[in-house]
């Protein structure tokens, strides 16, 4: 996942979390990011990878899923 260390940085600078609360298993409901901060949190991801999240709905639960949906949508866009 190339992208999980530039989103656990948006995480940290964004919500103010710290180095240790930002593990790729981690979920966005442990992290108490609501469905707004969430969304929020991808139109920033949407700017920083330059890249347009999908309109239908996709499973993203923890940090490491975020990264993995990322790494996905760079390698299409790429291609």
């Amino acid at each position: 996942m190339s992208s999980l260390n530039a989103i656990q940085s948006l995480l940290i600078k964004e919500f103010g979390l710290s180095e240790h609360q930002v593990e790729p298993a981690t979920t966005l409901e442990e992290l108490n990011i609501d469905s707004l901060a969430t969304i929020e949190f991808m139109f920033l991801i949407e700017d920083t990878f330059k890249l347009k999240m999908p309109e239908e709905a996709v499973a993203i639960k923890t940090i490491g899923d975020i990264a993995r949906e990322v790494d996905r949508l760079l390698d299409a866009q790429s291609q």
